[in-house]
């Protein structure tokens, strides 16, 4: 065969080939002769990664640019994904020049040229390696860390609707009880696996603070590291297995969750280094992913009941009926003999029924709330989320911004790595214009809360923050992330509305009200204007107010 008849041949190949896509352990593209076409460049992988995955392999151009140039300039991040996409064109050139479509809007691949392969190893990471250095691909990273939290190692389970963290009108017969296994490990020295034991430890701690869950510490001490809740006596249904080994200087360790009764395995944590200085950050981010596997878990038919922690959860879904069914739940619960405590719970559900614009929130005293928290004993674990809740309800629904600092500080000091209580000391330390010491706990809350099932609501507050600087882009940016993960969360519209406002964006604030009218008709505008102004500093406030004027915003 002549050259002429080989290229003639090749290309005629290309316009039908097909491929599939390795999305567990590293990534790799294989035509179906097995022949590798893997791009070489980390940037592209990820690119062509997120294309596959999304719905009918199709992203739009905006998304496509938050994820790896959040905090570039429109022009430079429509530039660097041109450039991107031309050099992905080449990278898999062997399936054909219209792989890769793309418009205006747009970008997609061709209709079953590539496809996901359904195999998975055992123990494998999603997209394992994968974890881009870059500064602006944060989206692209917590896109990464969403998809890693959601993906079984044994199959990959149907996606899991945030109703089913928290099946609020069904209790139990037997609750989710949690053990701690000693860890597996070759020779380790003492100190070491004292530092094992101190990770296993602040998982334990953050539970407690986040849930009633009892959990038996199994690790065998003859003085326990730790006071943990051992009140049930029935006994763990789940067993969280430390697995540790030496690398040189790196201790390894690896957490797997597993049934009691079955010992099928519930979760596998991708591996961290214990000797790491952020290993909190690491446990804390573990112990949201536990909570997640744990909740969407069942023990002898049922769904578990891990309030307050489902309850929080079943608030942050934004679902109408589910927010009422939990309010109805948790007043059933007071009236039956649960602790006046949990009033919180529903001040807490107020606050989100007034912020989505669904009902008017009802008063409270400072007076009964101080005496909710006041008979809370300090051995109680839970205070500090007991703690965080009233104090954001001191903010948002009684105006006591005094009060409520108080309560956010003393939760801080006894929990200071709380994800939710950081995100609410974030808001009221902006209120009270502490600019820079909103901006540290807001940072603090990105770490602690990187896996959290309503990490959305704390980028909306670094979309406050950021607007309270007069820094719009960014303020821009953290809205459209929070929007990327909820895009019906009347709290991001409302700031990316107001912020495509204040740079001068008529087209894109005018859509953003447009879906929030079409979302709740009879939104109050007005009302959550003065309520902004009321926590930003005045000439931002007139800004504010100025835009949507201009904006025809009413």
């Amino acid at each position: 065969m002549d050259r002429e008849s080989e290229e003639a041949d090749v290309l005629e190949r290309s316009q039908t080939a097909t491929a599939r896509a390795h999305l567990y352990g590293p990534f790799r593209l294989r035509l179906n002769n097995d022949f590798d076409i893997t791009p070489s460049s980390p940037l592209r992988q990820a690119i062509l990664a997120v294309l596959i995955d999304a719905p009918t392999q199709s992203t739009s151009r905006r998304v496509l640019q938050e994820m790896f140039w959040g905090s570039a300039t429109r022009a430079k991040s429509n530039a660097s994904l041109r450039t991107a996409v031309y050099l992905l064109k080449r990278d898999i050139a062997a399936l054909g020049e219209d792989v890769i479509q793309a418009d205006r809007n747009v970008i997609s691949l061709a209709r079953d040229r590539i496809l996901a392969h359904p195999g998975l190893v055992p123990g494998a990471t999603f997209l394992e390696g994968l974890d881009l250095p870059l500064q602006d691909c944060e989206g692209f990273e917590d896109w990464l860390r969403a998809k890693r939290v959601g993906y079984d190692i044994d199959n990959v389970p149907a996606p899991v609707e945030i109703g089913t963290l928290a099946q609020i009108g069904t209790r139990p017969n037997r609750p989710v009880v949690l053990g701690i296994f000693p860890a597996i490990h070759a020779d380790l020295n003492l100190e070491e696996l004292f530092r094992i034991n101190a990770v296993l430890d602040s998982m334990a701690r953050s539970v407690s603070y986040m849930t009633e869950l009892d959990i038996h510490d199994l690790r065998g001490f003859d003085v326990d590291a730790l006071p943990l809740p051992i009140e049930s006596g029935t006994g763990p249904t789940h067993l969280l297995q430390p697995i540790v080994e030496l690398r040189g200087s790196c201790l390894r360790l690896t957490l797997r969750l597993f049934e009691a009764s079955s010992r099928r395995i519930v979760w596998v944590s991708v591996p961290f280094d214990a000797y790491s200085v952020h290993v909190e950050d690491h446990a804390n981010v573990a112990t949201e992913t536990l909570l997640a596997h744990l909740a969407s878990s069942s023990v002898a038919g049922n769904v578990p009941d891990l309030f307050p922690w489902t309850a929080i959860t079943a608030l942050f879904s934004l679902d109408d009926k589910l927010i009422h069914r939990t309010e109805t739940q948790i007043q059933c619960m007071i009236e039956n003999g649960a602790p006046p405590v949990f009033e919180c719970l529903r001040l807490f559900a107020q606050v989100f029924k007034e912020n989505e614009g669904l009902e008017t929130e009802h008063r409270i005293s400072p007076e009964t709330l101080c005496e909710l928290i006041a008979n809370v004993p300090n051995s109680n674990p839970m205070l500090p989320l007991w703690q965080s809740l009233a104090g954001y309800c001191a903010h948002m629904l009684l105006g006591e911004n005094d009060l409520a600092e108080l309560l956010l500080e003393s939760a801080h000091d006894l929990a200071p790595t709380l994800a939710l209580n950081l995100d609410h000391l974030a808001v009221v330390r902006m209120m009270r214009g502490n600019l820079e010491g909103s901006e540290s706990a807001f940072q603090r809350c990105q770490k602690f809360g990187a896996s959290s099932p309503w990490r959305y609501t704390y980028d909306v507050t670094g979309s406050m923050l950021a607007m309270a600087r007069g820094d719009y882009h960014t303020s821009l940016k953290y809205a459209n992330q929070a929007l990327m993960r909820k895009p019906r969360f009347i709290g991001a519209l409302r700031y990316s509305m107001a912020g495509f406002a204040l740079v001068g964006n008529q087209q894109d604030a005018m859509l953003m009200h447009t879906r929030i009218r079409r979302l709740r008709p009879n939104y109050d505008f007005g009302a959550w204007t003065e309520s902004m102004i009321r926590r930003t500093p005045s000439d931002l406030g007139r800004s504010l107010t100025e835009s949507f004027q201009r904006n025809g915003i009413t």
